[in-house]
């Protein structure tokens, strides 16, 4: 390849006008700033104004700035805000040059007008919002000032009553205006070169007060309901309404004061004129009096109250049953409403009126009746009865007083129980009762004699709870005892055979004394402890963690059956160990051991024996199956840190149910370590896959020469053809610094068409598309570029 720099020689750009000039023009007249420059080649001519905006030829700005092609700003209707230093700077490949001008835009003056007003004469009501308009014109801007009626001045920046505003546009407002802001208000618009008014007149409009008489009529109030009667007034100024009740005291919606009557504060009246009452009696009937008034006149409207009598109403008076426990306090509710108050009666089942307060009985002011410490003879229906000299009424409830048969160890018929001890060994036999009323117990042994319970002897004692203890047994002990618990109901028994030897045998194993037991997930899981002797042996479960557990007890997870087999609910890793079941009686003790072995920690099928590699864009798939059952909890952890669980999906990457990871159209910032980690109560797995994305960054195989020629008219092609993975962007820079990008399809920009394979092609060329041309190929790998010089001659 040979270089050749050619170097051209040029005039540098010069400026026909003056470098510094001062220009005036008055407030909305257009400016003409001139700025001819010459050299070679032609300079570029642009105008930089006073907020730094940059213009070009044959551009507008803000509609008001354009630039002719010949280098002349034109400023369309300039203000004040357009005064300031403009530049104009000509710029060619050999140098640069400059010319300021100082712009200085001058306001006219005028004297304030004004333009438009509100009418001659308004009319507005009392109490109602009065806007008064006044706008002017004028240089400077005028300020509007108003004169009241009362001869006092207010404008924007002042005013002596809150109520009075005016706004920046010379507006007046008057919120709830008085019959004060009748008469005229002046306006003025005043600025330096002179003055303008209008004179206004306001009338305010008032109406005497007035009550709409079809508000009001005779009204009939049952007996504890609510008292509502509306006072409809109409006026200008709005009437104030006062309510006179039968008995002469009045009532307004102001609050009332300590030293006013309870009656008139049971009252409420609203800022309509609404009075309200609620549960209305007979003392509130009569005739009550509305009164309106205002400043203009006053009314006023009587209405007549009838109150209603009821007759007294149970409320829930529908039979009902209620079931109370022996020994308990039933309470049966009885609420009436009535007028007169009614009052509230209870019978017996026996049709005895029961006394307010007796030994049994107790009738609260509400009406409820309590009975206590109820016993079975009060059973039966109660009756309530609600009077007043309007009529009656009643509610009739049942009383059920719950009892039950003794049980005994919770079974009405325990059946019998044989019991054999050693001579001389403390024996305790259980009888444990419940029922209702509770149940008396007594142990009855041979020869009808009776031990009621509680009884403390000297070698015999029947505990409160019901259990016998003999201590020191006896060969004559050895008979059938009977448990008797009794109540009103009824009555239980248990039969114990007892039987006192003086043979005893050492407990011994039926089975094999160490077993290993294997954790699967089989679920409950029962290991097995079978002991016989003489007497039968008592037998303990000791678990890893040293705690004991007796024949038919549970704990957590563990339950100790009366066969001797301990059950172990949901076992987990957290009960493996060595378990101990110990066999004991008066003999000797036996002891077998069971192991609890964990099972095997899961397995992954697939392994990875070499790293995957895949192109860039491509879907990438990774396998991480597992053996064990059921299956055991999945983790993929992604090269950036990011854990996803199975099943899961976010983004570009998704776990199945089967455990494999799928990554959608891969990039090179997908590389690096996949991890998959199973994990079970047993154990953990883990599974690493080293990934590689293949891709290389763009080289350009076909580009243009540093130098094209062309010849004006005739079209030359500059190609640029690169290769790359993935796929590289081709982008062309053009001399003056805009940028085109190749697409899918052919794009046209003036006289450039642009290929999709990457080829610039200039159509028609001429002096004007001489310059640099440079193409890029860019992907996420990296970049490639070619330049060439166009010189079209």
């Amino acid at each position: 390849m040979l270089s050749v720099r050619l170097q051209i020689a040029a005039l540098p750009p010069k400026i026909q006008e003056q470098r510094w000039e001062n220009h005036t023009v008055s407030d909305g007249q257009s400016a003409f700033i001139h700025c001819t420059a010459k050299g070679s080649p032609s300079p570029a001519i642009r105008w930089v104004t006073v907020t730094g905006t940059q213009l070009r030829p044959s551009q507008f700005i803000n509609s008001n700035l354009f630039v002719f092609p010949n280098g002349t700003l034109f400023i369309r209707n300039p203000t004040e805000k357009d005064s300031g230093n403009y530049e104009c700077v000509a710029v060619n490949s050999v140098g640069v040059v400059k010319r300021s001008v100082n712009l200085q835009v001058k306001r006219n003056s005028t004297s304030a007008r004004i333009m438009s007003a509100s009418a001659h004469n308004t009319d507005v009501r009392y109490g109602s919002r009065l806007s008064l308009d006044c706008s002017a014109t004028g240089s400077p801007n005028p300020r509007i000032i108003w004169r009241t009626p009362s001869k006092k001045l207010v404008d924007a920046y002042y005013s002596f009553d809150r109520r009075m505003k005016v706004f920046a546009n010379g507006t007046l407002t008057i919120t709830s205006v008085t019959e004060n802001d009748e008469g005229d208000y002046l306006c003025v618009a005043r600025n330096k070169m002179g003055d303008d008014y209008v004179l206004l007149k306001v009338n305010v409009m008032m109406k005497a007060a007035k009550i709409d008489h079809k508000s009001l009529s005779d009204r009939k109030v049952s007996y504890g309901g609510e008292l509502k009667v509306d006072c409809v007034a109409s006026g200008f100024p709005n009437p104030e309404i006062t309510w006179s009740l039968p008995d002469g005291t009045m009532v307004n919606s102001i609050p009332q004061s300590h030293d006013n009557s309870i009656r008139t504060k049971r009252y409420v009246m609203f800022d309509n004129g609404t009075l309200y009452l609620n549960e209305v009696g007979m003392k509130e009937e009569g005739d009550y009096t509305c009164y309106a008034e205002n400043r203009i006149g006053k009314d006023e409207m009587k209405v007549h109250i009838k109150v209603l009598a009821d007759a007294p109403i149970i409320r829930n008076n529908a039979y009902s049953i209620i079931k109370v426990p022996y020994g308990e306090t039933g309470i049966l509710n009885c609420s009436a409403k009535g007028e007169p108050i009614p009052r509230i009666t209870w019978t017996s089942p026996d049709q005895r009126v029961i006394a307010p307060v007796s030994e049994n009985y107790q009738v609260s002011n509400d009406g409820t009746l309590h009975i206590q410490k109820i016993q079975r003879f009060h059973a039966g229906n109660y009756t309530c009865s609600a009077r007043n000299v309007v009529g009656m009424d009643k509610k009739v409830v049942y009383v059920e007083v719950l009892v039950s048969s003794p049980l005994i160890n919770g079974s009405e018929s325990p059946g019998i129980i044989r019991k054999t001890v050693v001579k001389d060994q403390h024996v305790l036999l259980d009888c444990k009762a419940n029922g209702n009323p509770v149940p008396k117990i007594m142990w009855v042994f041979p020869n009808n004699v009776v031990f009621p319970a509680p009884y403390y002897g000297s070698r015999i004692t029947v505990h409160l709870n019901g259990s016998l203890d003999i201590h020191a047994a006896r060969i004559s002990d050895s008979s059938t005892l009977l448990c008797i618990a009794r109540n009103e109901v009824g009555e239980a028994k248990l039969k114990v055979q007892l039987e006192v030897t003086k043979d005893v045998e050492k407990p011994r194993l039926r089975s094999l004394p160490t077993e290993s037991v294997s954790l699967t997930s089989v679920k409950p899981l029962s290991l097995n402890c079978s002991i016989e002797g003489k007497p039968t042996p008592e037998i303990t479960w000791i678990l890893p963690n040293g705690t004991s557990l007796l024949k038919g007890t549970s704990i957590f997870r563990f339950n100790h059956r009366f066969d001797g087999t301990l059950v172990i609910r949901e076992p987990t890793v957290s009960e493996v160990g060595r378990y101990r079941c110990v066999g004991r009686n008066s003999a000797g003790y036996v002891e077998r051991i069971v192991t609890l072995e964990p099972d095997r920690k899961p397995d992954i099928v697939k392994q990875y024996s070499s790293l995957v590699s895949i192109i860039n864009g491509e879907n990438l798939q990774l396998n991480c199956m597992s053996t064990s059952y059921p299956s055991p909890k999945l983790t993929w952890t992604l090269p950036n840190g990011v854990v996803l669980t199975r099943p899961h999906a976010t983004g570009r990457y998704a776990v199945l149910n089967n455990g494999t990871l799928s990554v959608q159209r891969t990039s090179v910032y997908d590389r690096g370590m996949y991890v998959c980690q199973t994990v079970s109560e047993f154990g953990s797995s883990s599974l690493s896959v080293s990934v590689i994305v293949i891709a290389y960054p763009p080289r350009i195989t076909r580009g243009p020469a540093p130098v094209t020629y062309a010849r004006p008219g005739v079209a030359v092609q500059l190609n640029c053809m690169p290769l790359a993975t993935p796929k590289a962007e081709v982008v062309w820079e053009m001399p003056d610094g805009l940028q085109l990008k190749v697409g899918v399809q052919p794009r046209l920009y003036g006289n450039k068409y642009l290929h999709p394979q990457g080829s610039l092609v200039i159509q028609n060329p001429s002096g004007k598309d001489n310059g640099v041309y440079k193409c890029t190929a860019k992907n996420v790998v990296g970049s490639d570029s070619r330049s060439t010089y166009v010189y079209v001659f």
